[in-house]
């Protein structure tokens, strides 16, 4: 039995998988909050850093990530039009953006260049370029942007650090276990060492993160788009657990819809 890291609860074993290079991962299970993540995040974070470095290879954007930058455009126009509309409500001339864990700096080449940009990636220099600053370590900002990051994370810590950064608000993109059974869950595409995901979120886990900063949890089911907004005060109402039963009557009555117009045709 190990502690989960997010709300301390008791958590389980789930299931081994095993990378392309033979190297295993214990995934566990919060029975609380429903946090999936390699045992090692807790145990030896030393030790998961070294298995998920092996993972990106060369060929990892081709392999393993092909549409890193089909999705890459579509994040960044998201990013862009939140931006564009919290600069119109907190009426600011000038608005400072980071995008942390870069990457290649795609992303970072595509928020609009009237925003104050700046990149940090601890691993990676950018090789997409733009009017965006490069920095040697992370610095504060109003908003900060982590995109394709929390599901790779190998030091919990980080969390600490990306809640320290934000002024005003937190953006970022990951998947949910949510409404997949267990027996699913196994063989769910997400649940990938290959992919360098090593912890697997539920909605109740992430406002229990956010809760715990100070923010406010807002979640976008259909772009994967998760925004905390900094407010002490409302971040302790579960605003996901109201919005995530709407979001699911709505697909059904949008999957329904499908099927009977496909039946016609």
């Amino acid at each position: 039995m190990i502690n989960c890291p997010i709300c301390d609860s008791p958590s389980y074993f789930f299931a081994l998988k095993k990378d392309r290079f033979g190297q295993e991962y214990k995934y566990i299970k919060c029975g609380q909050c429903r946090f999936l993540f390699d045992e090692d995040l807790v145990l030896d974070k030393g030790k998961l850093q070294a298995k998920t470095s092996k993972v990106y290879q060369e060929d990892y954007f081709k392999i393993i990530d092909s549409g890193w930058k089909m999705r890459g455009d579509k994040i960044s126009k998201i990013i862009n039009k939140f931006l564009k509309i919290y600069k119109f409500i907190k009426y600011r001339k000038k608005l400072k953006v980071l995008d942390y864990g870069g990457g290649n700096g795609y992303i970072t080449s595509k928020i609009a260049p009237f925003f104050d940009v700046l990149y940090y990636d601890k691993y990676e220099k950018p090789t997409y370029f733009s009017n965006y600053t490069v920095l040697e370590k992370p610095a504060e900002a109003h908003i900060v942007c982590a995109i394709e990051l929390i599901e790779h994370i190998t030091d919990f810590n980080e969390w600490d650090n990306l809640a320290k950064l934000s002024f005003n608000a937190l953006l970022f993109t990951t998947e949910l276990s949510d409404e997949i059974s267990d027996k699913e869950l196994t063989n769910w595409w997400y649940l990938n060492p290959d992919a360098g995901h090593t912890s697997i979120y539920s909605f109740m886990a992430l406002y229990l993160l956010a809760k715990k900063h100070g923010f406010v949890y807002f979640f976008f089911p259909s772009k994967s788009f998760h925004i905390f907004l900094r407010n002490s005060f409302l971040s302790k109402i579960n605003f996901v657990e109201l919005e995530y039963p709407i979001y699911n009557i709505f697909r059904k009555i949008k999957h329904i819809l499908k099927r009977s117009h496909e039946n016609i045709f």
